[in-house]
C-alpha cells in the first residue's frame, strides 16, 4: 500500500464526486479556523453573548430575580450564531456547488483541475497556497486574509484508499497544512 501510495505521488490523484452538505459545513468549518475575520465575527459574537449574561447577572447579584428577556436573547444569539448560521451558510453553498451535478478533479505536481458540466478550473499551487484536512475533505484555501476561495476536495471521491495518502503527501510537498 505504501508503494502504490508514492507512485501515485509521482504521477497524479483523480477524484470523482458529488459534493454534500456534510462536505460544504466541514469546508466551510476549516475555511473558519483559517479567516482572520471570520474568527473577529466569532469573537465580537461571544462579546455579545457575555454581555447579556452580564446584563442578567446583575439583577441576580443585587439579590432581585433574574432578567430572563436577557438569557432568552444570549441563548438565541448562540442558536443563530453558532448552529442555525453555519448551517444555512453550508446549504446555500452546496446548493450553489450541486447546481453542476458530479466533479472529477485531477491532482498534481502543477496543481489542481476540477471539472463538472459547467466546466472546469485549473488552480496552481500559488493559487490556493494553504490546505486543510477534515475527516471526510480536503480544502484547498486561498492565500488572503479572509480565505475568499476554497476548493472541497472530498475523501471518498478517490479511486482506491490507499490514494488518500498519496493525497495528502502531494499537498503537504506543494502547499502548507493548516
Amino acid at each position: 500500500m505504501e508503494d502504490r501510495a508514492e507512485a501515485a505521488v509521482g504521477e497524479h490523484v483523480e477524484l470523482e464526486y458529488e459534493l454534500t452538505r456534510e462536505d460544504m459545513r466541514q469546508a466551510l468549518k476549516a475555511r473558519a479556523k483559517a479567516s482572520g475575520r471570520a474568527r473577529r465575527m466569532r469573537g465580537f459574537a461571544l462579546v455579545g453573548v457575555a454581555a447579556f449574561v452580564g446584563a442578567s447577572a446583575v439583577p441576580l447579584a443585587k439579590g432581585e430575580g433574574p432578567d430572563t428577556r436577557s438569557w432568552v436573547i444570549a441563548g438565541l444569539l448562540v442558536v443563530l450564531l453558532f448552529v442555525l448560521q453555519p448551517w444555512l451558510l453550508a446549504r446555500q453553498f452546496h446548493r450553489i456547488a450541486s447546481r453542476n451535478g458530479a466533479c472529477r478533479s485531477r491532482v498534481d505536481d502543477s496543481g489542481v483541475t476540477v471539472s463538472n458540466t459547467g466546466g472546469s478550473s485549473r488552480l496552481n499551487w500559488t493559487a490556493a497556497p494553504h490546505y486543510a484536512e477534515t475527516a471526510d475533505t480536503f480544502v484547498l484555501l486561498s492565500g488572503d486574509e479572509n480565505v475568499s476561495c476554497l476548493t472541497v476536495l472530498p475523501k471518498r471521491g478517490v479511486r482506491a484508499p490507499e490514494d488518500v495518502d498519496a493525497f495528502r503527501t502531494l499537498l503537504d510537498r506543494h502547499i502548507r497544512r493548516l
